[in-house]
């Protein structure tokens, strides 16, 4: 889906505060996968979804969507922007439309569809999201964070991308919000089978998401592989200034305390199973 070879891109190139930003990245991204991007601040995640979705030019390399360059001579470029789709940071401060529904339509719009496929593709993104059609009529502005952001996630969601991009989805909102919009887009890449890349400062969230992982650091990939592959490697992620998820630091303490709980439990979920496991042994004793 995704193919990134030599991928240099430095800030204010030439200039006195050049900074090279992301250095030599290769990766490959299959079809379908979720795939997260952890890294200290300033590791160079962002500026790498960035290239991926379009947004940054490459200095050198070459970036492959879906078999398409981007930037390519023969790409038509505004088509291939409508297969990837990118929320960014806050992204419901980019809500401005009257209505919810205007604002989920506008990007079908702008895509020239026919006003019974627009209708089609806001009612189907609303309800993925879990936005009642009753709040569809009502601005944008009257809604709760949580909402907000379940509304600007639907607008990009209604293209009907192959690959959906989400740099930190779920900053700001209290735990209640956090917990929703996650649950929406598990559930968006299990039904519509697209490629999700997330980029979070949650190891949690990335452990209990990603089949795959990609840790940046100081603009190279120090690592990639599936979570078990790279939570194990707790030392090294020290080094970066990152942490495993704090469920496995409490596994870790309670192998120490003496229960028979194996290493990789890197979720709440996986925890618990284990735990319930234990008890029902106890209990038949």
């Amino acid at each position: 889906m995704i193919k990134l070879s030599d991928v240099n891109y430095t800030y204010m190139s030439g200039g006195p505060f050049e900074k090279a930003a992301v250095k030599d990245i290769n990766l490959e991204l299959k079809t379908g996968q979720f795939v997260g991007i952890i890294g200290h601040t300033g590791s160079g995640k962002s500026t790498l979804i960035q290239l991926m979705a379009g947004l940054l030019k490459p200095d050198s390399g070459k970036i492959s969507i879906d078999g398409q360059t981007l930037y390519g001579k023969a790409t038509n470029m505004r088509k291939l922007r409508f297969q990837i789709g990118f929320v960014m940071q806050y992204p419901e401060y980019q809500l401005f439309e009257e209505t919810v529904f205007q604002d989920i339509a506008f990007g079908p719009k702008n895509m020239g569809l026919s006003e019974e496929e627009i209708k089609r593709r806001v009612h189907f993104a609303a309800k993925l999201v879990g936005l009642d059609d009753e709040i569809l009529g009502k601005s944008p502005f009257e809604l709760s964070g949580g909402q907000k952001r379940r509304a600007a996630i639907a607008g990009v969601v209604a293209m009907e991308p192959k690959l959906l991009i989400l740099d930190e989805p779920t900053a700001g909102l209290d735990p209640g919000g956090r917990d929703e919009i996650l649950c929406k887009i598990r559930d968006m890449h299990r039904r519509l089978g697209i490629t999700v890349v997330l980029v979070s400062h949650s190891m949690e969230d990335i452990a209990s998401l990603a089949d795959k992982i990609v840790v940046m650091n100081h603009g190279e990939i120090a690592m990639k592989g599936t979570p078990d592959e790279i939570f194990k490697n707790a030392a090294r992620l020290k080094e970066m200034g990152l942490a495993v998820p704090q469920i496995a630091e409490v596994c870790m303490k309670l192998r120490e305390a003496g229960l028979p709980i194996p290493e990789g439990i890197y979720t709440v979920s996986a925890a618990k199973a284990e735990l319930e496991k234990i008890l029902k042994a106890k209990e038949k004793r």
